[in-house]
């Protein structure tokens, strides 16, 4: 046999044995299960209009994420309603559906509130606190780092 015989002949041998594709870095059997982070708590200021007390809102909010993808939300918040010489504060304590999630969409939910009102309009009237339910309905969408969301808000209260 020649030189270039028995030098080729093992390395042909060689190449048709070595295995196309090495496997060595790949896990075998079941992959690993992706588990979905959290999504984030946000907090937020708001501004509106109550319709009731002819006013301006000023406020600010929490959502809490209840379940894992944000579809159910925790929805505490607190507002100040500016009267013609002195003002009105409402607590809420919401839960929210949204159907699209950390991601935003549309969303609906129901809630209790409580306002610190006053009885007449003037200075020296006394103050009650009024207990009632909410419904609210609404949008949000992601805009870069922030989040604008549009929300219509019901509140029944017991005068």
């Amino acid at each position: 046999m020649s030189y270039l015989a028995t030098r080729l002949i093992p390395l042909l041998v060689f190449l048709l044995l070595l295995p196309l594709s090495l496997e060595a870095q790949f896990r075998r059997g079941r992959q690993a299960e992706v588990v979905p982070r959290w999504a984030p708590i946000s907090i937020g200021a708001k501004v509106g209009w109550d319709s009731q007390a002819n006013a301006t809102t000023v406020g600010g909010h929490v959502r809490i994420p209840v379940v894992r993808n944000g579809t159910i939300e925790l929805y505490p918040s607190a507002e100040a309603i500016f009267l013609t010489g002195t003002k009105e504060y409402q607590y809420n304590l919401d839960a929210a559906w949204v159907p699209g999630g950390a991601g935003g969409g549309v969303f609906a939910g129901a809630g209790v509130g409580w306002r610190d009102s006053v009885i007449g309009m003037d200075v020296g009237d006394p103050r009650q606190t009024l207990f009632g339910f909410n419904a609210f309905g609404g949008g949000k969408t992601n805009l870069g780092p922030m989040q604008i969301e549009v929300v219509l808000r019901w509140t029944f209260l017991n005068e």
